[in-house]
C-alpha cells in the first residue's frame, strides 16, 4: 500500500516526460498465446527523466516477456461517466505507453475504483494524477449508478487502448474488508455490476480483482467472508505480495503465504499480480529498520518462482525494475512521505547504478522455454 503515495510521484512528473518517447512509429502489440509462466514489470522509472524512463521500457522488453501497466492514481470520473475525451495530459500518457508496448509481449492492465489509502473511493484523474474528487463524486459510495456507470465506461477504455491479455478492475480490494468495512457491501456491488458487463463484451479476456495476500494472513476469518462476496466476480486469484515488512528473512515466509490464497479457488487462474523485495537495508526515514541484502532478496525471488510455477501461476509481475536512487536524491527524500517512499527504494532487481542483481539471473532462468528432447 505504501508505494501508492511514490507512484503517484513519478506518474505525476512524467506525464509529459511520458509524451516524448521512442523514435520508432507505435505499433500494436501481437499477443500470442500465453507462456507457462509470464514474468513482467511495470513502467516505473527510477529518475524523473525521459532516459529514465525509456531504460524503464527497455527492462520490460529485455527482462520480461509481459508489460504491466498499473493506474493506482484516480479515476476520470465526469469525463467517463459523459463518456467524453480525458484530459489531454492524461489522453498523453495512455498513448505513451500504448506506443511503448513491445511486439509480442503479453499485457496486464490494472485499473481500481479505490482510493491508494484503500478506505474510500478512487480520487479524480484530471490534468493531474489523484485530484480531490470534484462535487458531487466527493458524495457518492461505491455502488452508486454514476459511479458504476463511469467505472465502467473507464474500464472500457483502458481496454480499448490497450487490448490487454489480462484485466484488473480492482486493486487490493481485499485491504478494504479491513479498512473501511462499512464500504464492503458497497463495493460488493459495483463488482457484480462491472465484472458482468465487461465480461459480456470481452467474455474471453480473464477480468479480476487483486488481493492484499499479507491483509489477508492477518484477519482470514473477516478477511475470507468478505472475500467469498467477490469470488463470483473475479477470474482470478491474483495477489499482491511485500512480505518484507514483516518478514525480513525470506525463509520465515510460511509455507502457504501464497497458496492460502490459491486455495480459496483452486479452479480459477492464479497470479502474482504485484510484489517486491529490497537488496539493501531500509533504514530511516522509514520508521523500522529492516535487514536486506542480494542475498535476501536472491532467495525471496527463488521462493516466488517457485511457488508460482507449482501453483500454475499465469504471471508474475514484479514491481519496480531498478532502484530509484537518483529520484530519491533529487527530491523524494525531500518529500512529505519520504518515510513511507523509504520502504520501496531498493526493491529493484537493478541496483541504483543500474547493475543487475543476482535475483536476476533467476528470473531469467524462468523465462527460458523448457527443454524439449
Amino acid at each position: 500500500m505504501l508505494k501508492r503515495l511514490l507512484t503517484c510521484s513519478i506518474m505525476t512528473a512524467l506525464v509529459l516526460v511520458a509524451a516524448c518517447s521512442k523514435d520508432e512509429s507505435p505499433a500494436e502489440p501481437e499477443n500470442g498465446p500465453p507462456p507457462v509462466l509470464a514474468l513482467g514489470f511495470t513502467d516505473f522509472p527510477h529518475a524523473r527523466t525521459n532516459e529514465a524512463y525509456l531504460a524503464a521500457w527497455d527492462v520490460i522488453e529485455n527482462d520480461g516477456n509481459m508489460a504491466v501497466l498499473h493506474f493506482d492514481d484516480g479515476v476520470p470520473w465526469p469525463e467517463a461517466l459523459e463518456n467524453i475525451r480525458y484530459a489531454p495530459e492524461y489522453e498523453n500518457e495512455l498513448s505513451s505507453k500504448e506506443s511503448l508496448l513491445p511486439i509480442g509481449h503479453m499485457v496486464y492492465v490494472a485499473i481500481t475504483p479505490i482510493a491508494s489509502t484503500r478506505d474510500s473511493l478512487a480520487g479524480y484523474h484530471g490534468t493531474e494524477p489523484n485530484q480531490p474528487l470534484p462535487p458531487p463524486w466527493d458524495t457518492l459510495s461505491f455502488d452508486d449508478d454514476d459511479v458504476i456507470n463511469a467505472f465502467t465506461n473507464h474500464c472500457r477504455n483502458m481496454i480499448d487502448h490497450f487490448t490487454p491479455d489480462y484485466f484488473a478492475y480492482a486493486i487490493e480490494a481485499n485491504m478494504l474488508i479491513t479498512l473501511a468495512p462499512e464500504k464492503w457491501d458497497e463495493f460488493v456491488v459495483l463488482a457484480g455490476i462491472v465484472y458482468e458487463r465487461i465480461k459480456a463484451l470481452h467474455p474471453n479476456l480473464p477480468v479480476f480483482i487483486t488481493l492484499h495476500t499479507e491483509f489477508f494472513h492477518a484477519d482470514p476469518v473477516a478477511q475470507l467472508a468478505g472475500i467469498e462476496q467477490v469470488l463470483p466476480y473475479t477470474d482470478m486469484i491474483a495477489l499482491s505480495s511485500y512480505a518484507y515488512g514483516q518478514y525480513p528473512d525470506p525463509a520465515d515466509l510460511p509455507v502457504d503465504h501464497f497458496s492460502a490464497l490459491h486455495d480459496l479457488a483452486p479452479e480459477k487462474g492464479f497470479a502474482i499480480a504485484e510484489t517486491a523485495w529490497p537488496a539493501e537495508d531500509v533504514t530511516a526515514p522509514y520508521p523500522v529498520f529492516i535487514p536486506a541484502t542480494d542475498t535476501t532478496q536472491l532467495a525471496y525471488i527463488d521462493r516466488l518462482l517457485y511457488d508460482a510455477d507449482s501453483l500454475d501461476a499465469a504471471f508474475v509481475s514484479y514491481f519496480f525494475s531498478r532502484d530509484f536512487d537518483e529520484f530519491w536524491e533529487a527530491e523524494l527524500q525531500y518529500s512529505d512521505t519520504a518515510d513511507l517512499i523509504r520502504f520501496w527504494k531498493d526493491t529493484g532487481l537493478y541496483d541504483g547504478e543500474g547493475n543487475p542483481r543476482p535475483a536476476l539471473e533467476s528470473w531469467r532462468a524462468y523465462l527460458e522455454p523448457p527443454a524439449t528432447e
